[in-house]
């Protein structure tokens, strides 16, 4: 049998060696690095608020560290995690001498673990984000959001810090983002965003402002440590470790007495800012302030807290005193602006939502914010451009498509504008405002009742949320239900005794109900609260012209088209009241500036009509009666007006078809039917004419007083023609007769 030989192939020396080179992680972007958090980043709520971070799953368990002063206060706990999924914390456990906590809670869904990196190769000048669940934003959302700070740098590493304070940076956090995660530029948790720290001179001189994290490592080693080791600062070389996690000693730490710390308070005052006590909020920023005079985090929250007390100006202090001590603070420049804009300083309101864009290019609120600026500044397409932006920017972002949406409603484009609207629904279907705005679109489209079923629904999510009762209660109105309209316009008010609108809706409401007095107090009310608010002058006025008083009706209307001068309505009311006050000139001027402005109110042209007959210019009075009638074909007072031109004219059988056309449109009009006697009884059709004439005055013998026919526009030839048929003997007998009481 032959064997072949094996044997190993021979070295080639000299050959090409291929090298292996390590990996270098590339740095991702803020929103790369914000769409990985937000996967493991929580919601902490109950007696205390922060944030935390899902790092570990075991069954159906899942570990989230958060700070120690997040969950310190006595009481039940939840957790929300990214897909709105809330769970009460099954257990929790603080490690001895850091401000950390591990939570658990149960879930058989899969969430996302974060990636925990290794905060021994920090160094200073490196750069992180904070991310987390910041607190609500004064007069921009009543929820708390997801938030991602721009990029800071490590400003210092602490070897043996108290409570683990070890990382130093100048990211700029808010209250809520406590317990968040600080992350390196690979979207990796390299520490636990902590607490606020202000640096002081040997002087005194407050210098600046920075904050403070627990390094990742150290939560690890304590973690890992077997029960009963004592406490000590970061062990140098930690290695991110999670294999036994879980084993830790699990027992609270023991009940000692201490003092509570400002970060404590400050997670005390939110949760109960969340709860809406907000006196109680602002005992607990005080006591956080006591402790550190120079906490940021409590002077935001406190001027939150005044914000929704509607004490403003002590507001503002609060958020000036928090950009004293954090100038580069985004999120205050933006909450600074709403309260500004609030307060009428305009100008000023864009400037802070200019310069938090300018520190903050990405955060879609600041965009949003200057959009809703833009607008309501009358620059549309600058809002536009900024709702785009702060939707391209968040995509998910509820606020910013409502705001399109609103705008392109008023462009004209109801197609988008609805899109949006259900876009802001789907991304948040419990945003109150884009269902009331999505009810108002509907209703104007016809569908009201699929617009009343948005304003229910606005209700029931947001109870306090007066706009959608006010515009519940126009709905109503229109669907002929007033007292249901009514109690709607009363609970506006009630939960905002300054809504000015619903004082306007409530007075058309009690003026249509007859109850004048009522509406005037309405009417002045609404003047009272918004001394710009032009519908309420015209409908103020057209009360007081109702009510007689047209000096002060007069008076309304001016002010009406001072506030709007392209207010079509008031220019035409204002021309009415001139012409019964005599000054035709100014009242043919007023008439032809409510045409301009709308030339399809066939009321315009015809009260136009009338005053050109009056004046002699026949010609253009018929040009503005049949604009009337090609405007609106059964509009009967047009054909009367053309028939007693007609008639002036001489043309009779003309004015007879025309005063015909009047009674085949209305039967109930009475002037009409007589001024058709006349013109009957003229021809010759005197039995037809006279018997029209009796049925005419038997209802309403004014019409038998030539004085009485010459106020109503009736011209020298069909009044001597009427003077004929009134001396005939029956209509003679019929008008001697005494009138029956009514």
């Amino acid at each position: 049998m032959n064997f072949f030989s094996r044997h190993l192939p021979p070295v080639l020396m000299g050959a090409a060696v291929v090298m292996v080179q390590p990996q270098l992680a590339v740095a991702l972007s803020p929103t790369q690095i914000s769409d990985i958090a937000k996967e493991f980043t929580v919601l902490i709520t109950g007696e205390g608020i922060g944030s935390g971070v899902i790092f570990e799953r075991k069954g159906d368990t899942y570990f989230v560290i958060t700070n120690q002063h997040v969950v310190a206060n006595d009481g039940k706990y939840e957790i929300q995690t990214p897909d709105g999924s809330r769970y009460p914390v099954s257990r929790r456990r603080e490690l001895p001498g850091l401000d950390l906590a591990e939570l658990q809670f149960t879930s058989k869904k899969n969430y996302r673990l974060a990636n925990l990196g290794n905060s021994d190769q920090m160094r200073q000048g490196m750069t992180v984000y904070v991310v987390g669940w910041a607190d609500s934003l004064a007069g921009i959302t009543k929820e708390r959001s997801y938030q991602i700070t721009p990029p800071g740098i490590i400003r210092s590493l602490i070897k043996n810090p108290e409570k683990g304070y070890g990382l130093v940076y100048n990211n700029e956090a808010i209250p809520g983002m406590s317990g968040g995660p600080v992350l390196d530029e690979n979207g990796r948790v390299v520490g636990i965003n902590a607490a606020a720290k202000s640096e002081v001179s040997k002087e005194g001189t407050l210098l600046s402002v920075l904050r403070l994290g627990i390094p990742i490592n150290m939560f690890l080693t304590a973690r890992n440590r077997p029960a009963g080791s004592p406490t000590t600062a970061q062990q140098p070389n930690a290695k991110p470790n999670v294999a036994s996690a879980g084993q830790a000693n699990t027992r609270k730490t023991p009940a000692v007495a201490r003092q509570r710390s400002a970060e404590e308070f400050i997670s005390l005052g939110g949760a109960k800012a969340n709860r809406k006590d907000y006196q109680g909020a602002i005992a607990d920023y005080n006591q956080a302030l006591l402790i550190n005079p120079n906490n940021p985090d409590a002077y935001y929250g406190r001027g939150k807290a005044y914000y929704y007390l509607k004490k403003y100006r002590a507001a503002l202090e609060d958020i000036n005193k928090m950009l004293q001590l954090s100038p580069k603070n985004a999120k205050a420049y933006t909450n600074r602006g709403v309260l500004r804009y609030e307060s009428g300083d305009k100008q000023a309101a864009l400037a802070d939502f200019n310069q938090a864009i300018q520190l903050d290019p990405k955060d879609p609120t600041a965009y949003n914010n200057r959009g809703k600026f833009r607008y309501e500044s009358g620059d549309k397409q600058a809002a536009l451009a900024d709702f785009n932006t702060a939707i391209q920017l968040d995509p998910k972002y509820a606020p910013a498509y409502n705001n399109r949406g609103i705008l392109r409603k008023e462009s004209g484009d109801k197609q988008a504008a609805l899109a949006d609207f259900n876009s802001a629904i789907q991304l948040d279907p419990k945003y109150a405002p884009a269902y009331n705005n999505r009810g108002i679109l509907r209703k104007e489209s016809g569908d009201k009742q699929a617009a009343l079923a948005d304003f229910n629904s606005a209700i029931q999510l947001d109870p306090k949320y007066a706009p959608a009762y006010n515009n519940r209660g126009n709905l109503r109105a229109d669907l002929g239900d007033k007292q249901a309209a009514l109690a709607d316009y009363n609970q506006a008010i009630q939960l905002d005794p300054k809504y000015a609108k619903a004082y306007y809706n409530r007075g058309v409401l009690r003026y249509q109900s007859g109850d004048k007095q009522a509406a005037l107090a309405d009417y002045n009310q609404a003047i009272q609260l918004n001394p710009k608010y032009a519908d309420a002058y015209y409908n103020r006025g057209v009360l007081r012209a109702d009510l007689g008083d047209k000096q002060a009706a007069l008076a309304d209307f001016n002010q009406a088209i001072q506030l709007d001068p392209k207010y079509a309505p008031a220019y035409y009311n204002r021309g009415v009241l001139r012409a019964d006050l005599g000054d035709k000139q100014a009242a043919l001027a007023d008439l032809n500036q409510a045409i301009q402005l709308d030339p399809k109110d066939a009321s315009a042209y015809n009260n136009r009509g009338i005053l050109r007959a009056e004046s002699g210019d026949k010609q253009a009075a018929l040009a503005d009666f049949n604009q009337v009638i090609q405007l609106d074909p059964k509009n009967a007072l047009a054909y009367y007006h053309i028939g007693l031109i007609k008639y002036e004219q001489g043309d009779i059988e003309a004015a007879t078809r025309q005063f015909q056309t009047v009674i085949n449109n209305n039967s109930k009009l009475v002037e009409p039917q007589l001024a058709l006697a006349v013109a009957l009884y003229s021809k010759g059709e005197q039995q037809q004419g006279l018997t029209m004439a009796q049925a005419v005055l038997r209802l309403d013998k004014r019409y038998a007083d030539v004085k009485f026919l010459k106020e109503q526009f009736w011209g020298d030839k069909l009044i001597a023609d009427a003077k004929k048929l009134l001396e005939n003997p029956k209509i003679r007998e019929l008008t001697s007769r005494p009138s029956r009481s009514q």
